[in-house]
């Protein structure tokens, strides 16, 4: 081309097309080379079943279905593979239409890296005045033809081009084979330099020379104003002035989510986009270099094979303080060949693949032991396959993060829609994160087959560990991983497809927690999980559980010190959780594997006291997606050797009753006891608390806690059995002050409880039960009398109950008891304690006030004087208070609680300490433990 005119003339124009067209066919007979018969017979009438419409060919939908294709005229070869398929079947005549500008074959045929595996990927690019319903008809004709191939033994796969559309950036979701928003020049980079056409128009791109990219369409307007070109013959994919930095995260997020399947095409093709980033803002597409050797006229099939010239690029990019790196890619480049070169058969030495191929790894240095090597990967063991993985995971994640950093420098905004930015966020979330107890993929296609006939389960030191095939003990190089959790490595070892039905588990050591019983239901039970399946995931919402399963005391014996002298114990008191009158808890851990919407596994371990509680409060913390989702499905393993069958059942019973109450609209805070340990579980403000406490004397401080508003307890069913508590708490109405008092060996046990559930516990010696229950309702009612006054509201009802334990059953029943006069009356001495915000305590004796401003430490002991000295007899009498005034606090086991201390610094020997007075009940809340 002259330089002063930039116009190529025709005779150049003439020979760039005729220079691509005859690399094209070359390209397309090396393809052919690694097909089947049947296969390059399917290849070959590919483009008739799109050109034409008839109902006895593959594909057919209806009559109006759109077809024909633009400049194609089926040939003899055509013909004679549509009659291997179909024989008699009869071309229709001409569809008259030209719904089809250009039909394509994207991917890596025609190149070294062919494989017998390599599908046939295929752009189809449409009229652009087609309407959604043509679109939606020509779709079903394809989705119709690739099932068809299919059962020819090839894999077919048609993407429908509008490219007014993709040249504006627009395209699909990223779902499946189809990389949606993600990438776009970095998308048509790769099809100049590796799609093979097949029918239809030819790419105008092969007619524009280098230094006119950035005026591709002036310049294709001057070539069509000198009638250099007839518009109708060619095709407008579009210009490729550059890679803008927008595209780069959103093409590194695909790239990372193709290396599920495809690790080492995805580190290249990283690697690549890295390398363009490197030298933006002159960053040279390697589509340039493949066009400018065809229209210089020395293009071959090696020197503008797609993945040579990528090759190239990264070993000069790739510095020399980086060779793991180095080396990790030339594997990749190797295992995307699909080339054995220590297997080769038959005439392959001949072929011009395994020729380039065998050229590369000698520049390599490679030796026969090394590619051995590599030609044995299906057999690699498990611990070479995750190191590897470690590898590619590494070096495709730091690529990643490099392009990422480049786009919070360099772009403005990605190129990349919200939706699929979300989505293949997600897919990389859920297989890349590292989090304890989430079972890791280690074969990313590396193996195709990762099934150990033998693997054993070795325990050392409390820790469990997973060794592929026989074991030498002491072996520890052996070891592919290891966890204090047998589920999880079991788990791990079917997830990664090495435990399959015809695995042989062999434990030690020899003496062993697991017993052979247990291992084999083990076993069954996690075989029967079914691994996820595509349809099974949704990485466009939000992650949620779709199936727990509880595996309960694996590996536990949970009265092993009796089983050790060969007895049991037996009672009638069979609650797996209370267990004897010891009421021992026999779940001892749980493992629960939780398997996501997004397809992770993970299990989580719970060891201790509060096992129970805490694999519960996972499973009930799906309780705020309840509303809208239903609860997923779960299931309770136990085969333990003591009491298995008893442990299943009570952890069933309890589960289904949590979830039935949690689901409630409103549901009222949940008791469960294990052991000796209880557990107060609430749902508020969309999220399931729990507070616990170690004891009843711990409990009975947390029932003491102010509430907002009265809410029935509701007791788990096997709680607080023979306490009087449970009565208590199951009968209370709310909107009522009630007193219950139990007599019991020489005690009064007193529960108080206010209009909002809470309660007020206390215990003194019964020398006179009026004596007791008297000074306790005098003081109650002077507060409900005096809260009344002040806000002008009805008093709350007051009532009193006495709790009688029946013998036999040992189980409680309440008889109400009336209020004894005395109560009603005012004392003889009025005893009265004021408590001032400013943290200032006066009591007053009658008429007399003793203020802690004035006589200090000191307080108490002139309080009680003060006391002896108004009685006329009786002094050793117990001091009761009358009434209590604390500022701003109308809360009344507040009140009950402070009497309760004061009262007793007032009857104990003279001390020099003085309480302090008591906070707005705002300020002196209970600790709760979530």
């Amino acid at each position: 081309m002259n330089p002063a005119n930039p116009t190529p003339d025709q005779s150049t124009l003439n020979r760039w097309r005729q220079n691509f067209l005859d690399l094209n066919a070359q390209k397309l007979a090396s393809a052919r080379e690694q097909l089947s018969p049947r296969q390059q017979a399917v290849l070959d009438v590919l483009p008739l079943l799109l050109h034409c419409n008839g109902s006895r060919l593959p594909g057919y939908v209806a009559p109006h279905t759109p077809c024909g294709i633009t400049g194609y005229t089926p040939t003899l070869e055509h013909h004679s593979a549509l009659h291997q398929f179909a024989r008699g079947a009869q071309i229709p005549r001409d569809p008259g239409q030209r719904c089809i500008e250009g039909v394509f074959l994207m991917g890596s045929l025609g190149s070294v890296a062919q494989s017998r595996n390599s599908d046939l990927d295929v752009w189809l690019c449409h009229d652009e005045l087609l309407t959604d319903q043509q679109i939606s008809d020509l779709q079903e004709k394809c989705t119709r033809i690739e099932k068809w191939a299919d059962s020819q033994g090839t894999e077919v796969h048609f993407f429908l081009m509008n490219l007014k559309d993709f040249r504006d950036g627009q395209s699909q979701s990223a779902d499946g084979e189809d990389c949606g928003s993600s990438q776009h020049l970095l998308l048509l980079d790769e099809f100049y330099r590796s799609a093979l056409w097949l029918a239809g128009k030819t790419p105008r791109w092969w007619l524009t020379p280098e230094d006119l990219e950035y005026q591709a369409d002036s310049y294709w307007t001057r070539l069509t104003d000198n009638h250099l070109i007839d518009v109708a013959e060619w095709l407008d994919v579009g210009s490729l002035p550059t890679i803008p930095a927008g595209e780069f995260v959103g093409a590194g997020l695909w790239q990372l989510n193709k290396g599920l399947s495809n690790p080492y095409k995805s580190l290249l093709k990283l690697l690549l986009n890295r390398e363009y980033a490197s030298a933006y803002p002159d960053i040279r597409p390697l589509a340039w270099d493949f066009r400018k050797q065809v229209q210089d006229g020395g293009a071959d099939l090696l020197n503008t094979d797609p993945y040579l010239l990528m090759l190239r690029r990264l070993e000069s990019h790739l510095g020399e303080e980086e060779s793991d790196l180095r080396d990790l890619m030339r594997r990749a480049f190797y295992f995307k060949s699909g080339v054995q070169l220590t297997r080769l058969v038959g005439n392959q030495h001949q072929q011009r693949r395994v020729k380039a191929l065998e050229e590369q790894v000698k520049e390599w240095g490679w030796t026969y032991t090394y590619l051995d090597d590599l030609d044995s990967r299906q057999s690699w063991p498990a611990r070479k396959v995750m190191n590897e993985r470690n590898a590619l995971v590494t070096q495709m994640l730091n690529s990643y993060r490099a392009l990422a950093t480049f786009s919070q420098e360099h772009a403005q905004s990605l190129h990349i829609k919200e939706r699929d930015l979300k989505v293949l966020g997600n897919q990389l979330f859920a297989a890349f994160r590292a989090e304890p107890g989430k079972i890791i993929d280690i074969n990313p296609k590396i193996r195709s087959d990762m099934e150990e006939e033998k693997l054993t389960l070795n325990l050392k030191d409390g820790i469990w560990q997973l060794i592929p095939g026989s074991w030498r003990p002491g072996d520890d190089s052996a070891v592919l991983m290891q966890t204090p959790s047998i589920i999880e490595a079991l788990v791990f070892a079917r997830r990664n497809g090495m435990l399959t039905s015809h695995s042989h588990v062999a434990l030690y050591p020899a003496h062993n927690p697991v017993t052979q019983y247990e291992l084999r239901s083990l076993l069954q039970d996690i075989m029967e999980i079914p691994l996820p399946g595509k349809k099974s995931i949704d990485f466009e919402n939000d992650q949620t559980p779709l199936r727990w399963h509880l595996f309960v005391n694996p590996g536990v014996n949970p009265q092993q010190s009796l089983s050790r002298r060969g007895m049991q114990k037996i009672s009638n008191r069979d609650d797996a959780l209370g267990f004897s009158s010891s009421r021992e808890n026999l779940v001892q851990s749980v493992e629960l594997l939780t398997i996501t919407s997004w397809g992770e596994w993970q299990v989580s371990y719970y060891t201790g006291a509060d096992t129970v509680h805490e694999a519960m409060l996972q499973v009930l913390n799906f309780r705020s997606k309840a509303d809208t989702q239903a609860w997923p499905e779960w299931r309770i393993h136990c085969h333990c050797q003591v009491r298995s069958v008893a442990i299943q059942k009570r952890l069933e019973q309890l589960l289904n009753d949590l979830i039935d109450h949690l689901s409630q609209a409103k549901p009222a805070p949940y008791l469960l006891q294990t052991g000796d340990s209880f557990h107060l579980i609430e749902y508020r403000r969309r999220e399931v608390v729990s507070h616990h406490a170690e004891s009843l004397k711990a409990l009975i401080k947390l029932l003491a806690r102010p509430r907002p508003r009265f809410r029935r307890w509701q007791l788990d069913r096997h709680a607080l059995p023979s306490s009087p508590l449970r009565l208590i708490l199951e009968q209370s109405e709310g909107d009522e002050w009630h007193v219950w008092y139990w007599r019991q060996k020489g005690k009064v046990f007193l529960y108080v409880m206010d209009q909002f559930g809470s309660l007020h516990y206390q215990e003194q010696s019964d020398t006179d039960i009026r004596s007791t229950l008297v000074p306790v309702l005098r003081f109650i009612r002077r507060l409900n009398q005096r809260w009344a006054d002040e806000s002008q509201q009805p008093l709350w009802p007051l009532h009193l109950s006495e709790l009688l334990l029946d013998g036999e059953t040992l189980s409680f029943s309440a008889q109400r008891r009336r209020i004894p006069m005395e109560a009603k009356e005012s004392a003889a001495i009025e005893v009265c304690a004021h408590s001032h915000a400013k943290s200032v305590l006066e009591i007053s004796v009658n008429d007399i006030t003793l203020s802690q401003a004035t006589f200090g430490t000191k307080l108490l002991v002139e309080a009680r004087q003060a006391v002896i000295n108004a009685r006329t007899e009786d002094h050793a009498q117990p001091v009761w208070l009358s009434d209590i005034v604390i500022d701003d606090n109308q809360h009344l086991i507040r009140h009950l609680q402070f009497r309760q201390r004061l009262e007793h610094l007032l009857n104990s020997p003279p001390t020099t300490s003085t309480p302090k007075a008591q906070p707005p009940h705002s300020k002196g809340r209970a600790q709760a433990q979530t």
